[in-house]
């Protein structure tokens, strides 16, 4: 009864939610990585890096395939952080929370602005209040309303379910025996 009431509730939702996003981020660079241009144009870049990206350079390209392969990492550990499967080991609990800590920690500077896109540097932009190259100003413009509406407010999602999973996922008391302990119990109870 226990396992099962822990796979539904905040920690199941946000897992969930954190699934959804690696899974439409995944997708997308996978486009990209095969010739699609989706949401190509939206994405703020600086401009030499937006061109090489647009032209399918191979290092992009590179970067998108790694993208790819992250999402899929992003997508079993949303999956573990849900509950579907079941007790975790020391280890794969200790890394699952750290990778789950990292990327919260990653997505959410990057949705306020503290690795220079989101909220914060798109409202600087957007009021005036940074200054940008008058060659580059209308692509900053577009990028910042882009990035406003579209980007910081996924990475801030997808952030904050990380962070909801793992928190939910850290204090769930269900996964803190590893398969070795689950034994040691059965063998204890089969004594007693």
């Amino acid at each position: 009864m226990t396992a099962r009431r822990s796979r539904r509730g905040p920690a199941a939702a946000a897992a969930h939610i954190a699934f959804g996003c690696a899974f439409a981020y995944g997708a997308m660079k996978l486009g990209w990585a095969l010739g699609g241009q989706f949401l190509m144009r939206e994405t703020p870049l600086p401009a030499d890096a937006r061109d090489d990206l647009l032209n399918g350079t191979p290092g992009t390209v590179a970067g998108s395939w790694a993208s790819v392969a992250l999402a899929l990492v992003g997508m079993a550990a949303a999956l573990h952080l849900s509950g579907r499967f079941g007790p975790h080991g020391r280890f794969r609990r200790v890394a699952l929370l750290a990778g789950s800590w990292a990327g919260c920690a990653f997505m959410t500077a990057r949705a306020v602005g503290l690795l220079g896109y989101g909220f914060a540097g798109d409202l600087r932009l957007l009021t005036g209040r940074a200054s940008v190259p008058p060659a580059h100003e209308d692509l900053a413009r577009f990028q910042a309303h882009w990035d406003l509406l579209l980007w910081s407010p996924y990475w801030l999602l997808f952030g904050t379910c990380w962070g909801v999973a793992a928190w939910h996922y850290r204090k769930s008391g269900v996964y803190r025996a590893g398969p070795t302990d689950l034994r040691q119990r059965d063998v204890s109870a089969s004594r007693g």
